[in-house]
């Protein structure tokens, strides 16, 4: 790896990036990837997904927390300059327009809250003949997207936004009940919407990959600390807790086959244990390079679902975990290094580097 870039608050990127680099090869180089955060002050709120700042009464203050370029790079620097970024942990710059934003594309109507945008139905079942793809939107987004590049210069990189979900896309765009009944009344239909909401999303993700691919030699998804040496755009299909099996091979699998087949680096976000009885499918896509655990509120911990995570390991894929921190001993021991990557977020530096030093010499392959 040629590209040698240097980061303000994060001196150790290039080891970083090699067990990156690494991970997509299933190979270690001296450990596992391990992603560790933690605040510089006690207490510090360093989420990307977490507003501290309380905007009720102003709607116009809210729109700007969302949309003000200026107002992003000020919030997101601030938490940088915050934060220790332990192991793969990277400064990169979530741009967050919202879960599947590419909605908005479509004319689903944002509504901007506290903490996440949220997405008014315009139809009131599945249309295809409805689907209009509006560039402006894109733009707009770009128009974001170049201001905060033009400023990173070595603080952070420009991550991929948070556009995932060609079905999660139509929940947003009708509503949960009309898109299941239009499965069930119309699959046809819904099945090609699926393909005109996965080309805009082609669309928009080249564009942003054009965009930002200079600023990282690649692409980096935020909240996943994850870097690739290629075109890296998200998949999920959250809706997946309400369908049967047979209901995601019919929908889901055309669309994350249509999406694995236009990116280099393939991963899905695997969002709660519900969409366990879709893993076998899942482990079926040859493209998919790795799965990434998010542990849902309410839900065992990780810890819990060793038997999964080792089914999809003997599958060949990757595994990203985002566990709590008394987890990461149990990961260790019980799964292999090889394309394991462990996030965890601690209460201070101390900790962060009592788990990274632990994960130096407490793996097996």
């Amino acid at each position: 790896m040629e590209w040698n870039p240097q980061m303000r608050w994060k001196p150790d990127l290039i080891p970083a990036l090699k067990r990156l680099e690494a991970f997509w090869q299933r190979e270690i180089i001296d450990r596992p990837c391990i992603s560790v955060r933690a605040p510089k002050i006690k207490g510090l709120n360093i989420s990307p997904f977490r507003n501290d700042i309380d905007y009720h009464g102003d709607k116009e203050a809210l729109k700007r927390y969302w949309t003000d370029p200026e107002t992003i790079r000020q919030d997101r620097e601030y938490k940088f300059s915050n934060t220790f970024f332990g192991g793969e942990a990277l400064p990169a710059l979530f741009q967050n327009y919202g879960p599947s934003g590419h909605c908005r594309y479509y004319g689903a109507t944002p509504g901007f809250g506290q903490d996440t945008i949220w997405f008014s139905p315009i139809m009131d079942e599945v249309d295809p003949e409805q689907l209009t793809f509006h560039q402006e939107y894109v733009d707009r987004q770009l128009d974001i997207g170049r201001y905060l590049l033009q400023h990173a210069g070595d603080k952070y990189f420009v991550a991929m936004p948070d556009n995932c979900g060609a079905i999660d896309a139509l929940n947003h765009l009708c509503g949960a009940q009309n898109l299941l009944m239009s499965m069930m009344e119309d699959p046809d239909a819904v099945l090609e919407a699926i393909h005109i909401i996965n080309q805009g999303w082609k669309k928009a993700g080249d564009r942003f990959y054009a965009l930002s691919r200079e600023n990282c030699n690649g692409s980096i998804h935020a909240w996943m600390d994850l870097w690739a040496p290629g075109q890296l755009l998200q998949m999920q299909c959250d809706t997946s807790v309400m369908l049967s099996p047979e209901m995601f091979k019919t929908f889901a699998m055309p669309e994350l086959e249509e999406q694995i087949s236009a990116q280099d680096y393939a991963v899905y976000h695997f969002d709660g244990i519900e969409q366990r009885r879709h893993l076998d499918c899942l482990l079926s896509l040859k493209g998919l390079r790795a799965i990434q655990w998010s542990h849902v509120a309410g839900q065992p911990s990780p810890s819990h679902f060793i038997d999964t995570f080792r089914q999809m390991q003997a599958a060949g894929k990757g595994i990203i975990v985002m566990a709590q921190p008394e987890d990461v001993p149990v990961l260790l021991d019980q799964l292999s290094a090889k394309g394991l990557y462990i996030h965890c977020e601690t209460e201070n530096e101390e900790q962060a580097q009592a788990i990274l030093d632990y994960a130096q010499t407490h793996f097996h392959e």
